[in-house]
């Protein structure tokens, strides 16, 4: 499962020489950081909304449980699964960044849209990387509701990684964390529910774009 992880050094040092991987890969890396940055100061400054909460029938059937662990493990396992074999391929890593870009943003501008109050009994997540970078001392951001950045993420990742073993480890992570999420309270079953389709768009709409390109050179197909 994991021979090929050793072609990464080598896959990396094909593409040094090309300048539109270079330009693709600083775009890519740019866009990334931005949006999230984006994303992290809108939802702080959203806290403040008035938003509805929902009642669903989905989590009424779910006494809230504290499974910040088990979500923790499952989300940051298939994370670091996912980026060690797309980085694989050079060229599936930058349009994975362009991604993961747009679905941020699309996020960022769908809880935009939907102002919701958190789940009845919410029990709050924690998450380090959260902490580290969307909390602060004065704001605990609970109201990033629809779509799930959670499963949106790893819905993504599935789709990026080529190999089965770890696509399949990453589809039982995020079936586990859709499911953890909402036993938790924090997320609504819609926020799930529709967190796939956001990333589909996303994965679709950079294959489009590069549709006819491929950059730098890569150890293996891509199948793309």
């Amino acid at each position: 499962m994991f021979s090929e992880l050793k072609y990464i050094p080598q896959a990396w040092r094909n593409v040094r020489g090309s300048k539109s991987f270079r330009n693709q890969l600083i775009f890519s890396l740019l866009a990334f950081v931005i949006a999230h940055l984006h994303n992290f100061y809108c939802l702080r400054l959203w806290q403040q909304r008035q938003g509805v909460q929902i009642n669903d029938m989905l989590l009424n059937l779910m006494p809230p449980v504290n499974l910040s662990l088990p979500i923790f493990f499952f989300e940051y396992s298939a994370m670091v699964l996912a980026i060690a074999y797309i980085s694989v391929y050079p060229d599936r890593f930058v349009k994975g960044l362009q991604m993961f870009a747009i679905m941020v943003f699309a996020r960022t501008f769908s809880i935009y849209l939907v102002a919701l109050e958190p789940p009845k009994d919410m029990v709050p997540l924690w998450d380090p990387m959260a902490n580290l970078f969307l909390h602060t001392s004065d704001v605990f951001v609970s109201k990033d509701l629809f779509f799930s950045g959670h499963v949106a993420a790893l819905v993504l990742l599935m789709l990026l990684v080529v190999d089965k073993y770890a696509k399949a480890w990453i589809f039982l992570c995020t079936i586990m964390v859709g499911i953890m999420i909402m036993w938790q309270h924090v997320h609504y079953s819609t926020d799930v529910i529709f967190a796939p389709l956001a990333s589909y768009i996303a994965y679709k709409f950079v294959l489009y774009i590069h549709r006819e390109t491929q950059y730098g050179l890569e150890t293996s197909n891509s199948n793309f």
